[in-house]
């Protein structure tokens, strides 16, 4: 991996100046793995079990439902709060 003007070490997890810390485990979802996690979402499950459940982060469960167009539960597009903005 590669910081702009610095070379890092292949232990060293480092992303755009931060560090990992060490018993960070990089974890990738396969496309088995996002299609069972949008089943699972749409039967119910959260996010955060989700992410627990296949160890990763509630934030790439919650990009990965929506690279897949995948739409947020009890989002209502046609509330006040959200015209406001």
């Amino acid at each position: 991996m590669r910081k702009i003007g610095n070379r890092c070490d292949s232990d060293d997890a480092t992303v755009e100046g931060r560090t990992a810390s060490p018993d960070y485990d990089r974890r990738r979802l396969s496309d088995t793995d996002i299609a069972e996690v949008i089943e699972a979402y749409r039967s119910g499950a959260t996010t955060r079990a989700l992410a627990e459940s296949y160890g990763v982060s509630q934030t790439t469960i919650k990009k990965k439902l929506r690279e897949r167009k995948i739409r947020k539960r009890g989002a209502d597009t046609n509330s006040p709060r959200r015209l406001q903005r």
